[in-house]
């Protein structure tokens, strides 16, 4: 069994995954850009159409104001999730992680949390975390920074393992 404690993701661990669903991640992402997409299409049709009648960099203008108020938005947004996330009774305690062949347990004295491998989709190793891939709203993250070198050799047997028994994503159906 490896037992990590005080297990705390920090926001450059925790940043969103881009791979791993498939076109979930784009089809749920579309509207984030649909309205920069059709800012430019109305914009370039407008100034094409207007030619020499609009000011120069009236387009150009509107589109990087219209940028920098989305990027603030979801600077905010961010940041009042995170706040909000902190406040939360189980907001800023440090989790226990214990992995092993059943799979992976987590608590943090308020809660716990057990998922079998047959629920685990994949297990990508990045440069500095560990990515669970259960269900594309909830991917438990293992910073590397926490592990010893034994402890990342053992994680790495211990999912090739898995992946190599058939259990890694098998379902209900890989009992």
């Amino acid at each position: 069994m490896i037992e990590i404690a005080d297990v705390c993701p920090t926001p450059r661990e925790a940043r969103p995954l881009t791979r791993g669903w498939g076109s979930a991640h784009w089809v749920c992402i579309f509207p984030t850009y649909a309205f920069l997409i059709g800012f430019v299409t109305f914009g370039i049709l407008a100034v094409s159409l207007a030619g020499d009648s609009l000011p120069s960099g009236l387009f150009g203008g509107l589109l990087f104001g219209s940028w920098l108020v989305w990027t603030l938005g979801l600077h905010w947004q961010r940041r009042s999730y995170a706040a909000e996330a902190r406040k939360a009774p189980v907001g800023g305690l440090a989790w226990r992680w214990r992995i092993d062949r059943a799979g992976l347990r987590f608590d943090n004295g308020l809660q716990s949390n057990c998922v079998d491998w047959r629920a685990v989709k994949m297990v990508r190793d990045e440069k500095d975390r560990f990515l669970f891939l259960v269900s594309p709203a909830y991917n438990p993250v293992l910073p590397k920074r926490l592990l010893d070198e034994q402890q990342l050799s053992d994680l790495r047997d211990l999912i090739s393992e898995v992946r190599a028994g058939g259990r890694l994503g098998a379902g209900l159906d890989g009992a």
